[in-house]
């Protein structure tokens, strides 16, 4: 078994495409703020009702992400990978020809929800676990570090996008951008364990790149059916219902708290700064202790952020603040439940269970801003939410806590 600097000489490659190809699917969360305020302008929508397209998406992909993890368990990531950018690119596009029927909105959401079904973070896990063991906690992070880009340049880009040249011009400019970039790395870099055997098979050469670990794991209905994954799907929804609803409402949070829409948009870019030292640092404790202290410590943090906003409204160094600290626990939202998956579970069935857990995150991720934003139009602010943060929070970092040790498998448990 190769030790973690042999495999990072190895395969750093593959983390960087995947990294790339993960800040690509990270945009449809971190580009929903920017476009609120113009899309409420132009057709006199509520939030509630402009964050319901993102429910909608969210709602699909709880069955739609774990038949493409079924997929990648039988193709391998990289088909699915290479094929899910195009078809995410162009669905994403279609958003600009939305009109002032709701209904056009909600059946183009609709439409995206299929597209970028295999865009879900169980692909670029899949590929960048299998050919990682022993610094497999670190490659995750590193790989997930690719949401912090997305995440600073998304709203700022947007943003920008949107006041020179409007909203609808902006969502294909900004697409456009990105797969331009993102397309060829994946393209020439990114692959898997499972797409490494199935080329040297097919060239007849032997191969060492598949490590001893990737076969072992639990039949996928154990792993389902288990008490531990009800704990760790529990985790991973209420996560990210805080995590992700937090940071894609970070500017009309602000802007509502009173600034400016512009520094409101720049303050939301500070959390890709912080989320890469969380991740970094996560990813090391994961190779080194339980990733259930990692996860449980991790998501203390949102309860910091949420009072200090609480607390003092409007003030741009304290806002600065708290989207730093925020940045921090981002690490546990993905980082964490991956790894964990990946030492409970194993990976002979990884794509499968690890494609169920992406569906739960995905409902989660368009739930959370529904909520908040329904809060807005019944409240008129979002106090309510950043108070429902602090409970929410500590009921996730107990379900981590409460995981345990991780299982040993046998040689029975590899395929």
């Amino acid at each position: 078994m190769p030790g973690a600097a042999q495999e990072w000489r190895r395969n750093w490659t593959v983390v960087f495409a995947a990294a790339l190809g993960f800040a690509l699917s990270s945009v449809t969360i971190y580009s929903l703020g920017p476009f609120i305020a113009p899309l409420e302008a132009e057709f006199g929508w509520s939030r509630a009702q402009i964050a319901s397209g993102m429910t909608i998406y969210s709602i699909c992909g709880i069955v739609l992400t774990p038949l493409a993890g079924v997929v990648i368990d039988r193709l391998g990531p990289r088909r699915v990978g290479l094929f899910a950018i195009m078809s995410f690119g162009i669905t994403f596009c279609a958003l600009s020809l939305t009109t002032a029927s709701l209904a056009v909105w909600i059946a183009l959401w609709f439409l995206l929800s299929f597209a970028s079904a295999p865009m879900k973070p169980t692909t670029w896990t899949a590929g960048v676990s299998s050919v990682f063991d022993k610094g497999r906690g670190l490659a995750i992070s590193v790989m997930l570090c690719g949401a912090a880009l997305s995440s600073t340049l998304t709203p700022i880009y947007a943003t920008w996008l949107i006041d020179a040249y409007g909203w609808r011009t902006a969502y294909v400019a900004m697409m456009a951008t990105f797969v331009a970039v993102v397309f060829p790395v994946v393209y020439l870099f990114f692959t898997s364990a499972v797409d490494r055997v199935r080329v040297a098979a097919r060239s007849g050469e032997a191969t060492d790149a598949e490590p001893a670990a990737v076969l072992a794991g639990v039949d996928w209905r154990e792993g389902l059916l288990s008490w531990k994954f009800a704990r760790l799907g529990g985790a991973a929804f209420v996560t990210t219902l805080v995590i992700i609803s937090f940071v894609s409402n970070m500017i009309p949070i602000f802007s509502d708290a009173g600034i400016s829409r512009g520094q409101a948009a720049g303050i939301a870019g500070l959390v890709g700064i912080s989320t890469v030292v969380g991740r970094l640092l996560g990813g090391y404790l994961l190779d080194r202790i339980n990733g259930a202290i990692v996860g449980g410590v991790s998501l203390l943090v949102p309860v910091v952020s949420s009072l200090l906003i609480l607390a003092i409204p409007g003030s741009v160094p304290v806002a600065s603040a708290a989207v730093l600290i925020l940045g921090l626990s981002l690490g546990a939202e993905l980082d964490c439940v991956a790894y964990l998956t990946t030492r409970h579970f194993g990976m002979k069935n990884f794509g499968t269970i690890f494609g169920v857990i992406s569906g739960i995150l995905a409902f989660a991720t368009g739930l959370g801003p529904f909520f908040v934003n329904l809060g807005y139009d019944l409240t008129g602010g979002y106090t309510i939410a950043l108070k429902a943060y602090v409970p929410l929070a500590l009921l996730a970092s107990a379900l981590f806590f409460s995981l345990g040790r991780y299982p040993q498998f046998s040689p029975s448990d590899r395929a």
